[in-house]
């Protein structure tokens, strides 16, 4: 589908980049680098030209301008292979190497080739393009395209976490739901799906106390309540509604976590179960969609790892296997004519796009390949217009910086974490003798990283914690005495469960905390307890000795009748923790606690992100876009500008001040999306 004239136009782009690479570096990465070349462009050995580059890209000892052009060709050999990672790895070039214009404005090119995508029967939705009114920046998450095709539903972020409409002809972006961050009725919806006549939206909705509920809007704000869910912590949302507009299919869980498909009436009443899947955890990978005769419901079952396509009929029965392969088979969507189904399937670390031809609910004949590079994808709907998808990256990178260490304030650029694989690291957080530098990589399967400050052997010690969600984790923390570290993930039973690694023996414990919603911790005063915050119906700052299990609450807060904590965090010393707490006054400070006296006061408001000096005498965090260093009487001592360093969208979060005051470790977060149209499908 691709055309030649591109193809031979991107070939002697790179031929010609490539012959231009004549700066001078050290020898040993120049040799590398001249081998990458000849791999990739002599041979044509692509993937052996991308194990190449990342060795020049993780060598410490290599210059900036080496790694900056090694980055850029990792992205051009995956471009080649036709894999969604080249968006990824040019996206690394745009973050970490600014300084360096031909190979920015190269990866800036490609990246924009990529976006407008060179197939024929491909386009892009995009929000900012000429007449646009949305502003820049602004995502639409879980999008789907409307019956007629004239506008796309999806998850906007701008004041909450809202169903919003983009009209794909007027170009402009409407709020159906008006969910504030910082309001009493504060709550989130997700998984919007759209009526057959175009004219309603249903959507998951949340507050933050665990209730879960199907809500129904029209397009101008016109709110009801389908059904609610009366498993505590359990979601109930919406996929699909009929053709006909009579029933939506529903997935529903349990309080085991545990997600059964069924059907809701569109007008109301109860939910119809019709099979209780293995799914579980806080969003799910299999999915499901209803035939357009409404008679059948084609999903996928299984473990994540060998999820298998079957079918079922709505009036109930036992569903049938249509596929059984070793491969993973998911997403799958039915045809609007109801003679065709397409699902995704994963094979030798490749992501493929197929479709089966199906008559009276029985598969006729076997799959057939439709699209190659599907990775990170996720099929939405399928008009007649054809099917959308959403394409998705989320880029976790660590970052250091150097500080003066009277002041806390910068004295250089940031500079990237030397640690490969990159686009996937979180949580760093140093050890309380400043000899280790501790965080989660998750490219492949979770795990702790260790780095040795002064070099030395990395350490990598596998998280198994069932629920691991990298979006959902910010608090990993060194226990007092450097023996281990721990964090806290939500179970697939919606339980937040706290997780320790002892470091000598390589094992974990963990322990369930009593609450059903999210939560934060930090291990002290000593290695044998640890505190935890419960924003539900008893609020406060809790302390756990693992030793006694007895548990106290060691802060109150003010009556409100909700609360939102973030940012937990010790002082070296263990005497004093700091903390966000947000209340219904759609108030949110900063405030630091004594742990002897449990006096707490405000040192600010709007603050996030708290991390003390290494002496406890001053508290850094992240104020009005800016680093803010503040007294531990509240008095503001400095303000630095890191937002300089990134690009456009950037969030940069969990600060941890080293123990010896001469650096800072933080993260930033990049979010890396778009809706795409494939037309003719089966054509």
């Amino acid at each position: 589908m691709k055309s030649k004239t591109l193809n031979v136009f991107l070939t002697l782009t790179i031929f010609l980049f490539t012959s231009i690479v004549t700066q001078s570096f050290s020898q040993d990465s120049k040799q590398l680098f001249q081998q990458g070349l000849m791999a990739e462009n002599g041979e044509g050995n692509l993937q052996d030209a991308i194990s190449i580059y990342e060795k020049i890209v993780a060598d410490e000892n290599a210059e900036n301008s080496v790694k900056a052009k090694a980055q850029l060709h990792i992205g051009l050999c995956y471009e080649k292979l036709g894999k969604t990672e080249a968006i990824k790895a040019y996206e690394l070039v745009l973050q970490n190497y600014q300084n360096y214009e031909a190979e920015v404005q190269l990866a800036s090119s490609r990246l924009a080739d990529l976006i407008k995508v060179d197939d024929e029967d491909l386009s892009v939705i995009n929000l900012y393009g000429k007449g646009s009114s949305v502003t820049k920046g602004t995502s639409l998450e879980n999008s789907s395209l409307s019956p007629d095709g004239t506008k796309m539903v999806g998850i906007e972020y701008s004041i909450g976490q809202n169903v919003a409409v983009y009209d794909l002809q007027t170009r402009k972006i409407n709020l159906i739901t008006k969910y504030d961050w910082e309001t009493p009725d504060h709550g989130w919806t997700y998984f919007p799906a759209w009526s057959p006549d175009g004219k309603e939206i249903a959507y998951l909705f949340s507050d933050w106390k665990g209730a879960y509920e199907i809500q129904v809007s029209t397009l101008q704000g016109q709110i009801r309540t389908l059904i609610k869910n009366e498993s505590i912590g359990g979601q109930i949302y919406p996929r699909q509604w009929s053709k006909d507009g009579s029933v939506i299919l529903t997935f529903k869980q349990d309080t085991a976590g545990f997600y059964t498909i069924g059907l809701v009436p569109a007008k109301g009443g109860s939910f119809k179960a019709l099979h209780k899947t293995q799914w579980t955890g806080e969003f799910i990978k299999g999915d499901a969609s209803l035939s357009p005769d409404g008679k059948y419901i084609i999903f996928a079952d299984g473990n994540e790892d060998n999820l298998d396509l079957y079918i079922i009929n709505t009036d109930g029965g036992t569903p049938i296997l249509i596929s059984g392969n070793p491969a993973n088979e998911y997403d799958p969507l039915w045809s609007p004519d109801g003679k065709y189904m397409v699902f995704i399937k994963e094979t030798k670390g490749e992501s493929l796009l197929y479709a089966l031809e199906i008559t009276k609910g029985k598969p006729a004949g076997q799959p057939f390949l439709i699209k190659e590079g599907m990775q990170n994808v996720d099929l939405m709907n399928w008009t007649e217009y054809g099917i959308v998808y959403n394409m998705s990256f989320n880029l976790h990178d660590i970052y250091t910086i150097q500080l003066d260490t009277e002041t806390g304030v910068p004295t250089a650029k940031p500079k990237p974490l030397d640690y490969t694989p990159v686009g996937s690291n979180i949580c760093p957080v140093w050890s309380h003798d400043g000899k280790h530098l501790a965080f989660i990589s998750y490219d492949d399967k979770p795990e702790v990283v260790i780095l040795t400050v002064a070099g030395g052997e990395t350490r990598h010690y596998p998280i198994h914690a069932p629920g691991f969600w990298e979006l959902t984790l910010h608090d990993m923390h060194w226990l007092p005495d450097n023996s281990g570290l721990g964090f806290t993930v939500t179970n697939p039973q919606e339980i937040p469960t706290v997780y320790r690694l002892d470091i000598a023996s390589s094992k974990w414990q963990n322990w369930p905390l009593p609450m059903s919603i999210w939560s934060l911790t930090d291990w002290g005063p000593d290695e044998n307890s640890f505190i935890y915050v419960n924003g539900g119906s008893e609020p406060g700052i809790y302390q756990f000795n693992i030793k006694t299990e007895e548990t106290k609450r060691i802060f109150r807060p003010e009556e409100s009748s909700y609360y939102i904590f973030k940012g937990l965090e010790f002082s070296r010393d263990r005497k004093k923790v700091a903390f966000t707490l947000q209340s219904e006054m759609e108030i949110i400070n900063l405030m630091v606690l004594d742990i002897e006296s449990g006096e707490a006061k405000v040192l600010a408001e709007k603050c996030w992100s708290p991390a003390f000096s290494p002496d406890g005498k001053k508290i850094l965090s992240y104020w009005d876009k800016k680093l803010t260093i503040s007294s531990i009487e509240g008095e503001i001592l400095h303000q630095y500008d890191l937002h300089q360093y990134f690009t456009s969208g950037t969030r940069i979060s969990k600060f941890d001040w080293s123990p010896d005051g001469k650096q800072l470790v933080f993260m930033t977060r990049n979010i890396v999306d778009g809706t795409y149209l494939m037309k003719n499908v089966l054509k």
